[in-house]
C-alpha cells in the first residue's frame, strides 16, 4: 500500500534552505516514454554550463552538504557522457552527502558502470517499467529491453564483484494499466540480483499529460512537490514546481542570485500557501494538478524490507541506509 498522504503531509517541514535539489544538466532525452511530457517540451533545450553548476555545488556545500542533490531534472544525465563523471566528482570533493541521479539505462554500458561505480555517487535510480520486451518497449518507446537489461545487470554484478556498499542501486517501476500485472515480477526479479526496488503510481506533469491526470479522491494536502525540491533548468532558472516541465512559473535566476535567497522567497510567496491550505491562492498550474495526491514511493532494499525516506535536513536520503 502506498503511504497514507496526510500522514505524509504531517512530516513537511518550511525549511530555510532546500532538500532536494533538481539540477537539470541537460534536457535532451533519447526516449519518447508514453507517459512523459517530453514530447510537449517546448523551452529551449541545451546542457548546463559547469560554471553555473560549480556556483551551485559550491553554495549547497557551504549551506547543506546532506541536501539531497539529483543530476537530472527533464532529461537522461547520461546523455552528458563524460561531462557527467566531472560533475558527480566535482559535489563528492566538495562533500556532498546526497548525490543522486535517475537514468533510463539504455546508455549505462560496461564503461559507463564501470566510472559510475568508481564515481563516488550515492545513489542510482534506473527506469524499468516492463519485464518482458513486448510491456517494456511499448512505454519506454525507442528503448531496447535486452539491452537495458543487461546493462542494469552488469552494473550490479560489477558492484558485488567489487564488495562496494555503494552506490545504492534502485530499479523503479511507474504502475500503469500497461504493466500493472507485471510490476510484481519486476520487483522481485531485480530484488533477486541484488537491486533495491521501488513502485510509485503514475503522474500527469501537472496535468500535461491530461489523460493519465488522475482524479483527486482525497481531501487536498499540501504538494510534496512544491514543499520539498528546488528544480533548477539547464540554464539556470528556478521553477516553482518540479512537475512545471516547461518552467512556465520561473521564480528566480540561479545566473544572478543564490539557491538560498530564491528559496526563501519562494517559501514565503509559495510553499506557506501549501502549508496552510490557502489553495484558491495558488498558480494556475497548481489549481488544475492532481499530482500532489500521488505521494512517494514503495521503497524497498535487496533484502525486500521496506525503506523509510528521511525528512531530516541533515540525514543521508534514505533513512540512514546510504
Amino acid at each position: 500500500m502506498y503511504e497514507n498522504i496526510n500522514e505524509v503531509e504531517k512530516k513537511f517541514r518550511i525549511s530555510e534552505f532546500p532538500l532536494n535539489v533538481a539540477i537539470e544538466t541537460g534536457n535532451y532525452c533519447n526516449l519518447n516514454c508514453i507517459m512523459c511530457a517530453n514530447h510537449k517540451l517546448t523551452r529551449p533545450k541545451g546542457q548546463m554550463n559547469i560554471l553555473l553548476y560549480k556556483k551551485l555545488i559550491d553554495e549547497i556545500a557551504q549551506e547543506n552538504p546532506y541536501t539531497r542533490i539529483w543530476l537530472d531534472y527533464y532529461g537522461e544525465p547520461l546523455l552528458q557522457r563524460f561531462k557527467i563523471f566531472y560533475m558527480i566528482d566535482y559535489a563528492v570533493k566538495k562533500g556532498l552527502k546526497n548525490i543522486s541521479m535517475n537514468t533510463n539505462a539504455t546508455l549505462l554500458d560496461e564503461e559507463m558502470a564501470e566510472m559510475m561505480l568508481d564515481s563516488g555517487i550515492d545513489f542510482i535510480s534506473i527506469d524499468c517499467d516492463g519485464f518482458s520486451k513486448e510491456v517494456y518497449e511499448k512505454i519506454r518507446v525507442n528503448a531496447n529491453r535486452d539491452v537495458v537489461y543487461a546493462n542494469i545487470e552488469h552494473i550490479l554484478r560489477r558492484k558485488q564483484e567489487r564488495g562496494l556498499t555503494k552506490p545504492i542501486i534502485e530499479v523503479k517501476a511507474m504502475e500503469m494499466k500497461e504493466n500493472v500485472h507485471e510490476i510484481e515480477q519486476i520487483l522481485q526479479y531485480w530484488r533477486e540480483r541484488g537491486a533495491w526496488t521501488a513502485v510509485r503510481r503514475l503522474i500527469s506533469w501537472g496535468g500535461q499529460c491530461e489523460d493519465i491526470a488522475p482524479e483527486a479522491v482525497d481531501e487536498r494536502i499540501a504538494c510534496g512537490n512544491a514543499v520539498g525540491i528546488f528544480p533548477i533548468t539547464w540554464d539556470g532558472r528556478a521553477t516553482l514546481c518540479v512537475m512545471d516541465t516547461n518552467a512556465d512559473y520561473q521564480c528566480g535566476d540561479l545566473n544572478t542570485a543564490s539557491i538560498k535567497e530564491i528559496w526563501q522567497k519562494r517559501n514565503e510567496e509559495f510553499v506557506k500557501k501549501h502549508m496552510e491550505h490557502r489553495f484558491d491562492e495558488l498558480p494556475e498550474i497548481c489549481q488544475s494538478c492532481t499530482d500532489w495526491e500521488i505521494v512517494g514511493e514503495n521503497r524497498y532494499d535487496e533484502n525486500g524490507n521496506e525503506v523509510g525516506k528521511s525528512y531530516e535536513e541533515r540525514e543521508q536520503m534514505l533513512g540512514g541506509n546510504g
